[in-house]
């Protein structure tokens, strides 16, 4: 496996030559991760690197430490930029790092862990589009018994609401907090008062939404849906358009795939196909992307109440149609830009275009080629129904 750029990066700094310094730390940690150390005896006793890199374990262990770092950069980037502003259109692929996993169930298949950073060009925080946002504004009591946390309080502003303080900030505070919504100048156009979570409120939530996946019964439910090819009782590669196996040996369709809708990327190796253990894991995997899709897009208030069933339509959507962006030519293209996402964000929005939530949930057709499947996923969301096509 090749020495990631971004770990080639944290080992040249100055800093890494402090063993205090948060370089040092985060490159120790990545290099442990990466470079298990794995060793194992040959016939003779000797020590000799295995055919694999790390376990699936370990690999997703490294792919979960990978995401949570983007996490916390764009909850950073977010304290500093104008909320109304579409952070996601920031995140880039940076590199991919080749990387040889050991399954579960034996045998060695070709993966491929993901880096993105954030790449905000300077001055992004002032592009605030043209139109009106919320904000929340703290307001103290302007007396002389108003302490100084308070009164050093008044006016502030906070974009994003779980960043909003506890109040009220001791026994008989009198300040009050209004969520106020503004144009693009930061002029008010209307004001109400606004009742903040409480810390175990906010951290409920974030605990829910970080957590949410897929229930064990929508998952097989899912896999109906994707489909799958097996040949003597394993999944082989197979072509998505025609469903037929691909033989081995030639060369593989842009549409090759294997388990459940894993399209295969360059420099993975699925020749000697996957048992079912091994596919599942794959496609858990791969479902990870949507739940963190699904996290960043969908309301967190909105998700912490959704049921099950619900979100388990909702994976099967997102699976299918893609995470979009805010990208011109990405309208009609994915969950971002979507009708469907402003439905279920907010009940009282309404659409001339899709005027229902089950017209915009079943835009994605594909020239009907995917009617039975919205069918299936909106019969799910509506009405509980896991039966499939």
């Amino acid at each position: 496996m090749k020495l990631p750029k971004f770990i080639r990066d944290l080992l040249s700094s100055p800093s890494y030559m402090d063993k205090d310094s948060n370089e040092y730390v985060s490159a120790e940690k990545y290099l442990r991760m990466l470079f298990p150390g794995v060793m194992l005896p040959d016939a003779t006793g000797r020590l000799v690197p295995p055919e694999y890199d790390m376990t699936l374990d370990q690999f997703n262990a490294v792919q979960s430490e990978l995401e949570s770092s983007m996490e916390e950069a764009i909850e950073d980037a977010e304290g500093q930029m104008d909320d109304s502003l579409d952070i996601e259109q920031f995140i880039e692929l940076e590199e991919t790092i080749d990387v040889r996993v050991l399954m579960p169930a034996g045998g060695v298949v070709e993966m491929q862990l993901e880096i993105y950073v954030l790449d905000i060009p300077d001055g992004a925080h002032n592009m605030a589009p043209d139109k009106s946002r919320m904000i929340y504004r703290w307001h103290s009591e302007d007396g002389e018994n108003t302490c100084d946390e308070c009164a050093s309080r008044d006016g502030e502003i906070y974009t994003n609401e779980s960043d909003i303080p506890e109040i009220p900030v001791h026994p008989n505070c009198r300040c009050s907090i209004t969520q106020d919504e503004v144009d693009a100048t930061g002029q008010p156009i209307r004001s109400k008062p606004y009742t903040p979570k409480t810390k175990e409120e906010k951290n409920e939530i974030k605990k829910d939404v970080k957590n949410m996946k897929i229930s064990d019964k929508g998952l097989e439910w899912l896999k109906k849906l994707e489909g799958f090819v097996k040949v003597d009782g394993k999944h082989v590669i197979y072509d998505d358009a025609t469903g037929r196996p691909v033989p081995n040996g030639t060369p593989l369709p842009a549409g090759a795939t294997i388990g459940y809708g894993h399209l295969i990327k360059s420099g993975e190796d699925f020749s000697k196909g996957l048992t079912e253990k091994d596919a599942t894991a794959l496609f858990q995997r791969d479902l990870q992307s949507t739940y963190d899709t699904i996290a960043k897009q969908i309301d967190h208030d909105v998700l912490a109440a959704m049921p099950q069933h619900k979100y388990d339509a909702l994976v099967a959507l997102v699976f299918n149609i893609g995470p979009g962006s805010a990208a011109p030519e990405n309208v009609n293209r994915g969950l971002y830009q979507s009708t469907i996402r402003k439905y279920i964000n907010d009940k009282d929005f309404r659409s001339n275009t899709y005027p229902t939530p089950e017209s915009a949930w079943k835009a994605f057709r594909n020239h009907g080629y995917l009617d039975s499947r919205r069918d299936a996923e909106w019969r799910l969301y509506q009405n509980n129904d896991y039966s499939g096509y």
